[in-house]
């Protein structure tokens, strides 16, 4: 299966100059745990849970901070063609819970682990596929 069939297209985006503050509202208000941050139609980063509990952590002024300050610019991503084991892969090597989706170097969705995750379960259930256990087993590891 390919990350297109399971990516979420419906992004909460928000600019880099926002505050820390408007992008958990906006979090909230959707009900996810990431915010996409685009600089007009190229992708800067992402602001997710962790950075918002790291910055709480440090006592953070999340209104008065920027989001360019504060997201994870260095992303990583991957293509809507590629397939989600390796989505899986990347998920668990770069210990991340939410990777964006890009076309041609374009944004055009974000999978989570949990989104991950629901795939697999389904195709173990549905189809008694080893290496799905295998790759959601991998998943859950802590290290």
């Amino acid at each position: 299966m390919q990350i297109g069939g399971v990516m979420r297209v419906r992004l909460v985006t928000a600019a880099p100059d926002e505050t820390a503050g408007a992008a958990i509202r906006k979090m909230l208000d959707a009900g996810v745990g990431s915010v996409v941050v685009c600089d007009g139609p190229a992708l800067a980063g992402i602001f997710t849970e962790r950075d918002v509990l790291r910055l709480a952590g440090e006592g953070a002024d999340f209104e008065a901070i920027p989001l360019r300050e504060v997201m994870t610019a260095s992303l990583a991503t991957i293509s809507v063609d590629d397939g989600i084991h390796e989505a899986a892969r990347l998920m668990k090597e770069r210990r991340l819970r939410h990777l964006p989706v890009t076309e041609d170097g374009n944004l055009v969705g974000i999978v989570s682990i949990r989104d991950v995750l629901a795939y697999l379960a389904e195709r173990l259930w549905s189809e008694q596929d080893e290496s799905a256990h295998d790759t959601a087993r991998a998943l859950l590891e802590r290290r």
